[in-house]
Formats: structure tokens, sequence, C-alpha cells
């Protein structure tokens, strides 16, 4: 019940500055969602619960993480790729490629403030991170778990092949 009360206030918070939490596997980049759809069933075949906490940020929610201390990055892969300059022709202009999940126990203790989530938290919740991670990083995903700043065991992202270098004009 205290979970639940905690959230209710976290989604009040965020209602009242404008900020919604994107949870939806419909917001990921059509590269990104079969892997997840993938890691989400792995995770349940192996007796991990967990909780989609955001998938898609708005440029509002990025700020606001920035000051908050829960993104490091300019360039958020839960930011749609419209936002990272992918060219006009890429057919995912408005999809992302990250998903934060939280192990369902742990968020019902502490909540969707992902400051407050720690591999270290307990046991157990060490042991679910490890496995998200171990289950993201087989499916060729990027796990913050191996982050030193943020350390962020709840995020799993796409790997992209870097852009090409910029051409020079004759």
């Amino acid at each position: 019940m205290e979970g639940e009360a905690r959230e209710s206030n976290w989604r009040h918070a965020c209602r009242h500055l404008g900020l919604l939490m994107d949870r939806s596997l419909n917001s990921l980049s059509s590269d990104f969602r079969p892997k997840v759809v993938e890691l989400l069933a792995q995770l349940t075949e192996r007796g991990i619960a967990v909780r989609i906490v955001q998938t898609a940020r708005t440029l509002e929610e990025h700020h606001a993480n920035l000051t908050s201390g829960a993104s490091t990055t300019a360039l958020s892969k839960h930011l749609p790729r419209r936002l990272r300059g992918f060219p006009a022709t890429d057919p995912d202009l408005d999809k992302v490629d990250a998903i934060d999940v939280c192990p369902y126990e742990l968020y019902q203790l502490v909540g969707p403030d992902k400051l407050q989530w720690s591999d270290r938290a307990s046991p157990q919740a060490q042991a679910a991170f490890a496995v998200i991670g171990e289950v993201g990083e087989r499916l060729g995903l990027r796990w913050g778990g191996r982050w030193v700043r943020p350390h962020d065991p709840g995020h799993l992202e796409l790997v992209l092949p870097a852009p090409p270098p910029p051409t020079m004009a004759a």
C-alpha cells in the first residue's frame, strides 16, 4: 500500500509539472521492441517480475531528469529519434531506443524514483538486476548496470551503429 501511495504522489507531481511517464512498448523503435519483448519473456521464465517504469520521455521530462541527476546524457535514448538528430527518412522518428525496468518487489518498496533503486538494496534486488543485465546483454542490449556514473541497473538500450562521418563538400 505504501508503494502505491508513493507512486500516486510521484505521478501527481509529474502531472502537475506536465510530465507523463510513458510505459508503452509501442513507443519503442521497430529495431528495439522485439528485443524488449524477448527480454520480458526471458525474465518471466526466470521468475523475475519487473515493472516497466519508462520508455519514451518528453524533452521536458529529460530536462527534469538532467536537473535531478537521474540522467547525465544530453541525448538520452529515451528521447524520440527525431530529437536525437536522426534523418527525416527514418521510419521510427517518433520512437525511442531505451527502457527503464525495476524488479517489481523493489519498485513496491521505493516507488518510481529511480535514484532510489539500487542493486545493492538487498540480495534479492542484486540478483534480479544481475539477471536483467545478463539477459539484456545476451540480447545485444547495453545495460546501465555496467555504468559507474550514473550506475543505472534498470536501464537497457539499443546499441546503434555510429553515424557515418560527415562528408566534405567539393
